[in-house]
């Protein structure tokens, strides 16, 4: 996929990689492909080898465990026998393979739609903490009580980043009071993560066929793979930004890389296809911030593009979607002030986060504290006094570092670990409130007989997500002489380094990680589809061989 366009190759003149711009192009290709290539396989083998969960629901400490991997390894070899005897019956029997991926397509998506309502029905899964007062804040916006914007008197007064979901929750809601139904808006919300839900399913079982050219057995592998994700179907209760902004990410890179296959071609198509990618990835970060991320990494992959193809309109494009994606936020948060009268303070500053996230926390290393709330609370709201504040303890946390390398060593080995080898990305804790009506089974989950067999069975999932996106990394790696690869294969797992770095400074939670995990699915679907097509080409030639002789 994205292979160099052929005029380059047909006049010497024009070839980009005669030029600085190519140097500066294929410098960065090297580098992607060896940094991604060096993070998917370490996190392949810690996450073989440790796991860290919490076993106890009150205080939700992610606590380290030594992996079973001796169980792990043929578990996982058990995970990929279905879809490759699958594919070995498909590929004696590959007539209308299009119309037999689209039923199988439809197949995940209803099961998506069934496990998300069971969870709605007999789960019943409420707001807690900050997704309670986000929901609390939009109903009543809904009803149109502006009192909750305020500068002092407000959670938005603390975190005024929340402002885009909390606008994207007043409109279902009001749609909701449309109807006058007494049923808690809260399970409409959960409704709506459900058809978000198969949204990401529809958009990256499209991405997975533009990685792979369209393999059966990678998009196959995918709707496989993506019907295993039980911390996908259970986030679906959890109402905040995690499945609705991970929606429209899903949907703006699906349209990014079809624009970018065809070296950013002009045309109405073309420019429809950038017309909905903006709107989406501009959604997304309004939704959710740290999607901030992932619009980075189609940042640079635009400009990228651009060294080698001199495409301008690929350059202004990457330039209109960082104005607009850093605008989003304030944009609404403006007709929200001026719709109430009053205004919002400017929150926790970003420090405030670096700063707890070099602290220890009964969570695990590098979480939350309160340590950002209480210094922005006790500082009297005053954003510029929190962040002198919080500097001050940064300068502590590094002296203590510098003083004790080991301790240093130890506290970013256990953040990076508590986050990124959680296979149920906290999926249970950030779902555990709940009314007197749930159901024991759903119960079980949490603090049942259920309990371990589900982690266990989310980190042997992890482990094969990890090692399948190696896998394919590696092939590409292999191959990177005569595969013509461009950057926009990588722009997922671009997003998935800097997800890495940013959090590694950042306030931890392995919740954090789950739209990073997402973001693999379609390359553990390629390195999963076409290694085993290429073991079923490689059995049957075996076969043949055989009968001649």
């Amino acid at each position: 996929m994205y292979s160099n366009d052929p005029r380059y190759e047909e006049n010497p003149i024009m070839n980009p990689f005669t030029k600085i711009g190519g140097q500066i192009y294929r410098a960065g290709l090297r580098s992607v492909q060896v940094l991604t290539l060096c993070l998917l396989g370490m996190l392949t083998v810690c996450s073989l080898l440790w796991g860290y969960y919490a076993e106890e629901m009150e205080t939700q400490a992610s606590i380290a465990h030594n992996e079973p991997f001796l169980l792990y390894l043929p578990c996982m070899l058990i995970l990929i026998l279905p879809p490759a005897l699958l594919l070995r019956f498909l590929h004696t029997h590959n007539t209308r393979m299009e119309l037999k991926k689209q039923c199988f397509l439809g197949i995940a998506l209803c099961w998506i739609c069934i496990w998300g309502i069971f969870l709605i029905l007999f789960g019943r899964s409420i707001p807690f903490a900050d997704s309670s007062s986000v929901f609390s804040i939009a109903e009543a916006l809904a009803l149109g009580h502006t009192q909750v914007i305020h500068p002092t008197d407000s959670y938005l007064s603390y975190y005024p980043q929340q402002i885009g979901l909390i606008a994207f929750y007043e409109i279902i809601l009001r749609i909701w009071n449309l109807f006058g139904i007494t049923y808690s808006a809260s399970y409409i919300i959960q409704c709506v993560n459900v058809g978000m839900a198969c949204l990401i399913v529809y958009f990256q079982y499209g991405i997975t066929g533009l990685l792979s050219h369209d393999s059966d057995g990678a998009c196959i592998s995918y709707i496989y793979l993506v019907m295993l994700n039980a911390p996908l179907i259970v986030y679906t209760s959890f109402v905040y930004g995690e499945i609705p902004s991970f929606a429209f990410l899903s949907g703006g890179l699906w349209l990014m890389l079809k624009y970018l296959k065809h070296n950013g071609v002009s045309g109405k198509k073309g420019y429809l296809q950038m017309a909905g990618c903006l709107m989406m990835l501009t959604t997304a970060v309004a939704l959710r911030k740290n999607s901030l991320i992932v619009i980075i990494a189609a940042v640079l992959v635009f400009l990228w593009e651009w060294l080698i193809s001199h495409r301008h309109r690929l350059l202004l494009f990457g330039i209109l979607l960082a104005l607009c994606s850093v605008t989003a936020l304030p944009g609404i948060q403006h007709i929200y002030q001026r719709r109430a009268g009053n205004t919002l303070s400017s929150g926790v500053p970003a420090i405030s986060y670096i700063a707890m996230g070099m602290q220890e926390s009964s969570r695990g290393n590098g979480w939350y504290n309160g340590f950002n709330f209480y210094t922005y609370q006790d500082s009297h709201l005053d954003t510029a006094v929190t962040a002198a504040k919080s500097k001050e303890a940064i300068s502590t946390s590094l002296a203590a570092f510098r003083a004790d390398p080991g301790y240093a060593f130890r506290f970013y080995r256990d953040k990076f670990l508590s986050q990124w080898t959680d296979g149920s990305y906290f999926c249970r804790q950030a779902t555990y409130t709940h009314t007197n009506a749930r159901r024991e089974i759903v119960e079980s989950l949490y603090s049942g007989k259920l309990s371990k067999p589900f982690i266990h069975y989310c980190n042997i999932y992890q482990l094969l997500v990890y090692a399948c996106s190696f896998l394919c990394l590696l092939s590409q790696w292999r191959h990177r002489r005569t595969n013509g690869v461009r950057l926009p294969f990588y722009t997922g797992v671009i997003a998935v380094l800097g997800g890495f770095l940013f959090h590694m400074m950042w306030e931890a939670n392995s919740r954090y990680i789950l739209p990073y995990f997402l973001l693999l699915l379609p390359y553990a679907a390629s390195g999963l589809g076409t290694g085993t097509e290429r073991a079923i080409r490689k059995g049957e030639f075996y076969e043949n061989t055989c009968q001649k002789h």
